[in-house]
């Protein structure tokens, strides 16, 4: 299926230095996270700059400040930062919210902002696969984000939905259980609510339409 750029949404979770700090969230998964955080943005952009049709996709940034005094992710804590290879743009199709919870959705304006923008195609990546991850990707898919309702709430016109780009989320041990297996099993159960992709096949729909990105 073809990607309509002008519909479609990059949500990227918590992409935040505090998740370096293993002593305290222990190993983590996937080592080419960082790696393909860094295409995933670098592809977006590029689709941004030389569209001429003028479509644009969105790219939204969510950044945790957590309510636990202990947490590295507490506000005025250097770990509440954005990662350098994740920093937002000054664009205006590019978006910061903050949120407390794990949800991206809750207590923040984050449907709003898809509904306002008429997004059909949301790719949801970031930290961490089997919290904040998870929990907005299962908000994404009960609350339909990409499709069209009537006055009535019924739907008008169903979107594509929601993508996890399983290889750039990661997971930490925990539990006795090794970080890639948390990883694994928590993008296995997210299929119920989103397709799930890897990295290089959202940069295949990319470059389908723009091949010199």
């Amino acid at each position: 299926m073809a990607i309509d750029l002008d519909r479609t949404a990059l949500l990227l979770i918590d992409i935040q230095k505090a998740f370096d700090d293993t002593l305290y969230w222990g190993p983590r998964s996937n080592p080419q996270f960082e790696t393909n955080i860094t295409n995933l943005l670098e592809k977006f952009r590029a689709a941004r700059q030389i569209s001429a049709s003028g479509k644009k996709p969105l790219i939204i940034h969510v950044h945790h400040i957590s309510e636990n005094p202990e947490s590295p992710l507490r506000p005025g804590a250097p770990g509440v930062a954005f990662q350098d290879y994740a920093l937002p743009d000054k664009s205006s199709f590019e978006v910061v919210i903050s949120k407390t919870v794990n949800s991206a959705f809750i207590g923040t304006p984050l449907e709003a902002i898809l509904r306002e923008h008429k997004i059909r195609r949301l790719y949801v990546a970031g930290l961490t696969t089997d919290h904040c991850v998870s929990t907005s990707v299962r908000m994404a898919g009960n609350l339909k984000v990409t499709d069209v309702f009537d006055a009535d709430g019924k739907t008008q016109e169903e979107g594509d939905g929601t993508f996890l780009v399983e290889d750039a989320t990661a997971a930490h041990a925990k539990g006795g259980f090794d970080a890639e297996l948390v990883h694994a099993v928590h993008a296995e159960s997210l299929k119920e609510f989103a397709t799930v992709v890897k990295t290089s096949e959202v940069i295949e729909s990319l470059e389908s339409i723009y091949p010199t990105i």
